[in-house]
C-alpha cells in the first residue's frame, strides 16, 4: 500500500506543479483505497500540498513565471476564502461534501472540455482566413 500511496503523491505533485490541481486525484484516492472519510481525505490533501506547493512556487519563481504583488493579492482572498471553506467543510455531512466535490470536478472537466471544443473551433475559423 505504502507504494501506491507513493505513486499516487508522485501523480499529485506532478499535476499540482503543472497547476493542474493535483487535489483532483488525491482526494479521490484516499477515499477510495484508503477507505478515509471526505473531511479527512481533503484534510490530508490540503496538508500534503503545503511542500508540494512550496516547491513548485519556488519552480515557477526562478523561471520568471511568478509576479509577488499579483501573488500576495491573491493569497490574501484565498487565505480569507480557507477560512471560510474549512469552517463551511467541518459542517457539511460526508456524503454532501463528496457531491459537492464531484460536481466540482464534473463542472470543472466540463468546462476544459468547451473551452478545448471553443479553441478547436476558433484555429479552424483563423485557418479559413488564412486560406482567403
Amino acid at each position: 500500500m505504502a507504494i501506491i500511496l507513493a505513486l499516487i503523491g508522485l501523480l499529485a505533485g506532478i499535476l499540482s506543479g503543472l497547476a493542474l490541481g493535483g487535489g483532483t486525484l488525491l482526494v479521490p484516492s484516499l477515499v477510495i483505497l484508503m477507505e478515509l472519510t471526505q473531511h479527512q481525505a481533503q484534510a490530508i490533501a490540503l496538508a500534503a500540498f503545503l511542500p508540494i506547493s512550496t516547491v513548485a512556487i519556488v519552480t515557477h519563481y526562478k523561471n520568471g513565471n511568478v509576479k509577488p504583488r499579483l501573488a500576495l493579492l491573491l493569497a490574501s482572498g484565498a487565505i480569507a476564502g480557507a477560512l471560510v471553506g474549512a469552517t463551511l467543510a467541518a459542517h457539511i455531512p460526508a456524503p454532501l461534501l463528496r457531491k459537492i466535490f464531484g460536481l466540482f470536478l464534473v463542472f470543472m472537466g466540463s468546462y476544459e472540455v468547451y473551452n478545448h471544443r471553443k479553441a478547436i473551433s476558433k484555429r479552424k475559423v483563423q485557418k479559413e482566413r488564412k486560406k482567403e
